[in-house]
């Protein structure tokens, strides 16, 4: 029996990529959290979304990824696409947001953080699909 070091419970209650994750405390790339912080189906969701946010469809090519934080907002991961331009207006920062499984509207950082709860939806489609609002 060996106790994890993070929530503290048996490794036989945890799968093998939640142990896995656990004992590297590994850092969400997407949101910039700590692995323990993140579900084994909120891991994938982030992980999914930065997979997909980092390829770039001008160029066909996946593109590096960085950490912005603008003000006081929360830090995004933001793909750098080179243009053929001159400095300093030869980068473009596009930020990666996750989208609505329904909808397609992208999500709030609420809705980012619970996605797994919320089955990847957005809060408007997920009272929809639970019957929580009158149409």
């Amino acid at each position: 029996m060996s106790l994890c070091k993070i929530c503290h419970q048996d490794s036989k209650k945890h799968s093998k990529k939640l142990w896995e994750q656990h004992s590297k405390m590994q850092f969400c790339e997407f949101c910039q959290k700590k692995g323990s912080k993140h579900s084994e189906k909120l891991w994938e969701m982030h992980k999914l979304a930065v997979e997909k946010g980092r390829y770039c469809p001008r160029h066909h090519k996946e593109e590096n990824l960085y950490p912005l934080t603008l003000g006081f907002a929360r830090t995004r991961i933001v793909r750098v696409c080179t243009l053929k331009a001159d400095p300093p207006y030869d980068k473009e920062l596009i930020p990666i947001y996750m989208s609505c499984a329904e909808c397609s509207l992208y999500l709030g950082s609420t809705e980012e953080d619970y996605a797994d709860i919320l089955g990847g939806m957005c809060l408007e489609c997920f009272m929809e699909a639970t019957e929580q609002i009158e149409m």
